[in-house]
């Protein structure tokens, strides 16, 4: 088992990590289903407990359809970016913006998904998320990654040089009913014919890579391709901008066991592709920091132990614990994951905020939350968002304090 020692001060003295390279998470959420003191208080204390000198807090403004709209996930990552920035300076969180469609649920132009990207930069988001490869989404929105709609769109991230995150697919057994493990099918996860298969999302998206080839592209949990290292080597041999995050999945760390000595080969031919990330979403936001080891602790250890340790290790996951190998990284790969790389993506420091910018949009939102938006946002949403939108536009400052 993964070594603890439970009077740390810290993740690292726990858990023996190490600490002469600070940590950057390019994988990072808000919680949507609470207020902003208590998301300032999560990602503070996450980023203290585990040594997190940078991260990347990625929007989701829609998750699964109608039901699991946030119109405001982008203002709520902005806002908490700009007031942990100016809390400590030594502080670097970065925001990446999520598209929206239309409030009636009618068609969204190319013209206005270009016009978002280009307001999103002029706010100060630092790049920009997609979850439209997650299948439930894929299938419920209906629209490809590679329609032309997004087209201007990409244009605009390939021409500002910000990078974009993508999540595309999801673990290879989630189709297939016999394998599918429970916990997904729980969480509504196991996808039936019904759903775009695999290989057509997996498609969408590198035609996506095709026809923008100067987009700074990763493609979060490394693609899903644990078992299949020849396809992330073609991957990431074809498109140059190409990288791949290690967010969990632990499905992945199977794969990189069984294929240990492939793996390892694309890890040090590639290091300047692959960043440390955890896809972790703060549901705990206690004062007391070493709580949280509760509640972000099972990704982190797990990354963490593959990129550190030199044993075989075992860790729990969905209640069984799994053997796994380390991946017996360089030294020069490991500090590249850990920091260099998502220097070189995300940049020294974040894009500044623009107040002014980001205070029209929250007007804007709530004129649109006002009116009738008919059924393309639920009642449910539209009750959370409108108190929230209410208190932000109040005053040029409020967006940005608790």
């Amino acid at each position: 088992h993964i070594p603890e020692n439970p009077a740390g001060a810290s993740n690292a003295a726990r858990r023996g990590w190490r600490t002469d390279v600070p940590l950057c998470d390019a994988h990072l959420h808000l919680y949507a289903g609470k207020d902003f003191a208590w998301n300032l208080q999560a990602i503070r204390g996450y980023m203290e407990w585990y040594g997190v000198e940078r991260a990347a807090l990625l929007a989701l403004p829609e998750h699964s359809g109608a039901q699991g709209r946030d119109d405001a996930s982008n203002l709520r990552c902005l806002a908490v970016k700009a007031a942990l920035n100016a809390e400590n300076p030594a502080r670097r969180l970065y925001a990446l913006a999520g598209l929206v469609r239309r409030f009636d649920g009618s068609a969204t132009t190319a013209a206005e998904y270009a016009e978002q990207g280009r307001r999103a930069l002029a706010m100060g988001f630092d790049g920009f998320k997609s979850l439209l490869g997650k299948p439930g989404l894929r299938k419920w929105d209906g629209t490809a990654l590679d329609d032309p709609v997004f087209d201007p769109f990409y244009s605009v991230v390939e021409e500002s040089g910000r990078p974009m995150v993508f999540h595309v697919g999801d673990p290879p057994n989630f189709w297939d009913p016999e394998t599918c493990p429970p916990n997904a099918k729980k969480n509504g996860w196991f996808y039936d014919g019904s759903f775009p298969p695999l290989a057509q999302i997996r498609a969408e998206a590198e035609n996506v890579l095709r026809k923008h080839p100067a987009l700074h592209a990763t493609f979060a949990h490394v693609f899903f391709l644990g078992d299949d290292p020849d396809e992330a080597e073609r991957m990431l041999s074809t498109y140059p901008n190409l990288g791949f995050d290690l967010a969990p999945g632990w499905e992945m760390h199977i794969g990189f066991t069984k294929f240990h000595d492939r793996w390892h080969e694309i890890w040090e031919t590639f290091r300047d592709r692959i960043y440390y990330a955890t896809d972790d979403a703060n549901w705990h936001a206690s004062a007391g920091l070493s709580t949280y080891e509760k509640a972000y602790g099972w990704p982190v250890n797990l990354v963490r132990a593959a990129m550190e340790r030199t044993e075989p290790f075992l860790h729990v996951c969905d209640d069984v614990a799994w053997p796994f190998a380390p991946l017996d990284i360089s030294e020069e790969t490991l500090r590249a994951v850990y920091r260099g790389n998502f220097l070189r993506r995300f940049g020294e420091s974040p894009a500044p905020v623009d107040r002014a910018a980001a205070l029209e949009e929250a007007r804007t939102l709530l004129a649109r939350y006002e009116s009738d938006l008919g059924p393309f946002t639920s009642e449910a949403a539209r009750a959370a968002t409108i108190p929230i939108l209410r208190r932000w536009t109040a005053s040029p400052d409020a967006l940005f304090t608790a």
